[in-house]
């Protein structure tokens, strides 16, 4: 081995560890902040086809600032509402309950069931203050306490800006240094690109969806505040394994508890049959037709994304997973079962070869 070989050798590994080195320094760095990366760029992936057509009309700049100020000012309005007024209704519902016919023996009723006594009353009573209290200390709490959620939002507004503004020449610049072929790099984006919308459509469409016909379910029952409910459901089925049963089983309950046992039954088995269809069968089509993810991998996804990322694991989970599947695909197709063989026999033959007819050595000048 020449000396020149071994230093080359010497300098790629020396540059290798000081680069896995600054690797694991800048994951530290951004790791505080991971959520809100992954915020900002699942933002810019919804928001990039309205920012292509109006990039074309006022400029990239001009789009980008645009877009993120209406999504600033759209996110911004839903948390007030939510602020406003989910106490307010919450309150109203736990005085309608508490002051309709019959709330004593449905007490009664319940304590008797579980063999324990329940204040449903005081509880009811209590809860708007309890929630108050939940909702204001936690956000007094994180204003006093740190800075992470400002500087969070901070650095998904700025990011989300560039994403926008330059987000294909980014996605070009990630291409071109990926040591991989045209088509295997091409294949990754391109089931990336499918899969991250399955799965928003699987997720936002299903919620919307399902949170509307469980909430048609409570309106044929009779179950009051069916607007706040569906809202509340539709958020719900955003969470996996817990979904609209958080709502629908109370609401069983109640109606039982009520005397109302075939508006309970109708509930069940409406909960049973459409509600669990939607779920089960529009989701897998939504997410299996655009993605071919079969469902069982999807959940797998979603539940362990949401272990690891938090709330955007629901969405980055099943990509993840999805890629870590296209990967496997394409390594058996080129590697173990030499797919890719062809374009690294036509490669060869391309290849300059030395005077004993060997891969290798400067090409023959002709003069």
């Amino acid at each position: 081995m020449s000396r020149a070989s071994v230093e080359r050798r010497v300098q790629v590994g020396f540059f290798v560890v000081l680069l896995a080195v600054f690797a694991y320094l800048a994951w530290l760095i951004v790791r505080p902040f991971a959520t809100y990366l992954l915020a900002a760029v699942l933002l810019a992936f919804l928001l990039r086809p309205a920012q292509r057509r109006l990039a074309s009309r006022v400029g990239p700049r001009v789009s980008a600032l645009a877009l993120v100020a209406v999504a600033v000012a759209a996110t911004g309005a839903t948390m007030a509402t939510v602020v406003l007024l989910v106490p307010t209704t919450v309150s109203e519902v736990a005085e309608a309950v508490r002051t309709m016919p019959g709330a004593a023996e449905i007490e009664r009723r319940v304590e008797a069931f579980i063999g324990t006594e329940v204040p449903i009353e005081p509880v009811l009573a209590d809860l708007p203050r309890r929630l108050a209290e939940l909702l204001v200390g936690d956000v007094t709490g994180l204003l006093e306490t740190t800075t992470d959620f400002f500087l969070g939002l901070v650095l998904l507004v700025f990011v989300l800006y560039h994403l926008l503004q330059e987000g294909d020449a980014l996605v070009d610049w990630i291409r071109a240094r990926m040591p991989l072929d045209e088509d295997t790099t091409a294949a990754l984006v391109s089931d990336a690109h499918d899969t991250t919308w399955a799965v928003l459509k699987g997720h936002v469409f299903i919620a919307v969806a399902q949170g509307l016909i469980a909430g048609a379910g409570l309106f044929v029952v009779g179950i009051p505040y069916v607007p706040f409910w569906t809202l509340a459901m539709m958020l719900l089925s955003l969470l996996p394994v817990i979904g609209v049963t958080a709502v629908l089983v109370p609401a069983a309950v109640y109606l039982v508890t009520a005397d109302r046992i075939l508006a309970a039954l109708f509930l069940f088995g409406y909960s049973m049959t459409v509600v669990a269809l939607v779920d089960d069968y529009l989701r897998a089509y939504v997410v299996d037709r655009e993605s071919s993810l079969h469902s069982a991998t999807i959940l797998v996804g979603v539940l362990g994304g949401v272990y690891a990322f938090g709330f955007m694991g629901l969405f980055f989970g099943p990509v993840v997973v999805g890629l870590f599947r296209t990967l496997v695909r394409l390594f058996d197709e080129n590697v173990v079962h030499g797919d890719g063989d062809g374009d690294g026999a036509e490669a060869e033959r391309e290849a300059p070869r030395n005077g004993d007819g060997e891969p290798g050595g400067e090409p023959s000048r002709q003069g």
